[in-house]
C-alpha cells in the first residue's frame, strides 16, 4: 500500500469524529507524479479509471491512518464524492469513478460497498484529473479505546 501523499493546501488528510471520519479531497497522486488533464480531451476513459483507482488507494491509505494501521477498524465507508476534470461533452463521469468504488469494494468487501457521487467539474486542483473525498466509520485504534 502506498503512502498517501500530503495535503496541498491548509487542511487535515483526515478529521475524526468519534468512529466518523471525514477524508478530505484526494488526488491520485503516486511517488509525486500526478495523472493530471481533462478528461474527455486530453485523456479517455481507461486513463481517468486508472486515476480514480490511484485515488482510491490514496483514500483507502488514509482510512488506514485514521484506523491507526489496523485496515480491521474500517467498519464501513458510508460515502464517495467523485469528482472528474471532464470535458463539457464527457458523459461517462460515472464510469469513471466506478473504478474507484470497484477497488474499495475489491479491498474492504462489504465493508467498502457505499452511497456514491459522480461529479464532472470544470477544472481541478493542480489539473487533476480525478479526486475523492470520503465519511467513514472507522473504529478508535486499540491504543486509544
Amino acid at each position: 500500500m502506498a503512502s498517501p501523499p500530503p495535503p496541498v493546501g491548509v487542511y487535515e488528510p483526515f478529521v475524526r469524529h468519534g468512529e466518523l471520519v471525514a477524508i478530505s479531497g484526494i488526488s491520485s497522486a503516486r511517488d509525486g507524479v500526478l495523472i493530471t488533464g481533462k478528461v474527455g480531451h486530453d485523456l479517455g476513459l481507461v486513463q481517468a479509471q486508472e486515476a480514480a483507482r490511484r485515488a482510491a488507494e490514496n483514500l483507502l491509505a488514509v482510512l488506514i491512518e485514521a484506523a491507526g494501521g489496523d485496515e480491521a477498524a474500517i467498519r464501513q465507508v458510508l460515502i464517495v464524492r467523485g469528482q472528474v476534470n471532464a470535458s463539457d461533452d464527457f458523459a461517462q463521469v460515472h464510469k469513471v469513478i466506478d473504478a474507484a468504488s470497484e477497488l474499495l469494494i475489491e479491498r474492504l468487501g462489504d465493508r467498502g460497498r457505499h452511497a456514491r457521487t459522480a461529479i464532472g467539474c470544470a477544472t481541478l486542483p493542480n489539473n487533476n484529473a480525478v479526486t475523492l473525498e470520503a465519511l467513514a466509520i472507522v473504529a478508535y485504534p486499540s491504543a486509544q479505546s
